[in-house]
């Protein structure tokens, strides 16, 4: 009996207006969508691998470019927002990326301005929750509006057959236009032959895939709940788009704010202060030794081999000292962005982007793991340098190690998602209760 009142859902739903509209804006936007970041992260990368090449030869400016993620093409995250170039000598390791890969040099013309918060995670976040609605809301308070529910009584269905062949046909319909636009989103990327994806690439890939069906299965609870409590169609649409909007747009938002005022961040100026104090002690010892090293130069006498590296070691000092500040300022924020995040926890947006953020390797986490190789990168960097002062021999014969970083492992990834996995699931299954404890007491009359 489930499996025929689901057949049916499954049928009404495929010839409905709502349901054609929907789909073909889906399509559009995936195909759309895809096609322009795939662009982008072609050319992107062509980028990449050009700056590898210029850097070569350089000794002194040690350059350091982050590759694009792969996954970017399904979620952009913050993969292009973070920047991804990094210049350091051993007087200075700055905290951050800056600049867009080939930036003025580059013959890429950024045409995906329009399109540069429009991805796959988008278009399930936005396009796919709001299609749930539009298909679902009257699913209940439509049939009792028409008396259709009242006759549906008159036989001997039980109600909970009723709710949950009606689930099952709402929730199939939802799943398979998620499979459509996850299969032409992937074979765009595969015909397009500029990303390749290995073993743990498609396990993510199928990680989205999941997470973003326990979304949507979250919104089609949600609905089916609304319908029930609701009389009238119009009335169940309003409260939905309502909740849609306070769900995915207010309420992360203002969980932003709330956190802002509750765990406060040091600004510039205290952070230079900072830096100045964490050096006092030092700072005698550096004024001395470059008066000595000036004098030297400007006298044109050689500078000696060990105050050479006293100048090395004291300046790295304060560079190594000032770059703790600038990490301990990015511990705190890391912080403030995980309180937001649980402030923000029964926002399934929220949940959402965070999860996918994590399997498509664009979030911070993933660019901490880089900035945390850049830091080891320039203490090699530093020994090289004073290597070079102490053996003159070796310039030209040893070379600085390449920059190397360990991106996230996948099983990392899968673990640190369970939270929003667990929240989306018990949401879920809590809209379907109310649903169907409301249904068994719902007058149908």
């Amino acid at each position: 009996m489930i499996g025929t009142i689901a057949k049916r859902e499954f049928l009404e739903y495929m010839k409905s207006m709502k349901f054609l509209i929907g789909f073909l804006v889906t399509l559009a936007l995936i195909t759309i969508s895809t096609i322009i970041n795939v662009n982008d992260y072609k050319q992107r990368q062509q980028d990449y691998i050009s700056a590898q090449e210029e850097m070569k030869g350089d000794n002194f400016y040690v350059r350091v470019y982050r590759p694009p993620e792969a996954l970017s093409t399904f979620v952009q995250g913050k993969d292009r927002m973070l920047g991804n170039r990094l210049e350091m000598t051993y007087l200075g390791i700055p905290p951050k990326t800056t600049g867009y890969m080939g930036g003025g040099a580059s013959q890429h013309h950024r045409y995906v301005a329009g399109f540069s918060a429009i991805d796959y995670a988008f278009v399930v976040r936005i396009i796919l929750s709001l299609m749930v609605i539009f298909l679902i809301y009257d699913a209940v308070s439509g049939e009792k509006s028409r008396g259709t529910l009242r006759l549906i009584h008159a036989n001997p269905i039980p109600r909970h057959t009723l709710l949950l062949g009606k689930f099952i046909g709402g929730l199939t319909i939802m799943l398979l236009v998620l499979l459509i636009a996850t299969l032409v989103s992937l074979l765009i990327l595969i015909f397009s032959r500029s990303v390749s994806f290995g073993g743990p690439e498609w396990i993510r890939i199928m990680c989205m895939y999941g997470i973003s069906a326990l979304y949507l299965t979250c919104f089609i609870a949600l609905s089916f709940f609304i319908s029930v409590i609701a009389d009238r169609p119009s009335i169940a649409l309003t409260i939905l788009l309502q909740l849609w909007i306070f769900l995915n747009i207010l309420y992360p938002n203002l969980a932003v704010v709330i956190t802002e005022k509750i765990y406060k961040l040091p600004d510039q100026d205290e952070i230079n202060q900072q830096k100045k104090a964490v050096f006092q002690p030092y700072l005698t010892e550096r004024t001395k030794n470059d008066e000595e090293f000036h004098r030297l130069v400007t006298s044109g006498q050689q500078v000696p081999e060990e105050l050479r590296l006293n100048n090395v070691t004291i300046h790295s000092k304060q560079a190594d000292l000032e770059y703790q500040v600038d990490r301990e300022f990015g511990e705190r924020l890391s912080h403030q962005t995980a309180l937001a995040q649980m402030i923000s926890a029964l926002s399934p947006a929220a949940l959402y982007d965070q999860a996918m953020s994590s399997y498509a390797r664009t979030g911070m986490d993933n660019y901490g793991r880089f900035m945390d190789g850049v830091y080891r990168h320039w203490q090699r960097f530093v020994e090289f340098f004073k290597h070079g002062i102490q053996h003159p021999e070796d310039r030209g014969k040893v070379k600085l190690p390449a920059f190397s970083f360990s991106p996230e492992p996948t099983a990392e990834s899968l673990a640190s998602t369970s939270v929003q996995i667990i929240i989306l699931f018990l949401l879920s299954i809590i809209f379907f209760m109310l649903a169907y404890t409301g249904f068994l007491k719902k007058d149908v009359r």
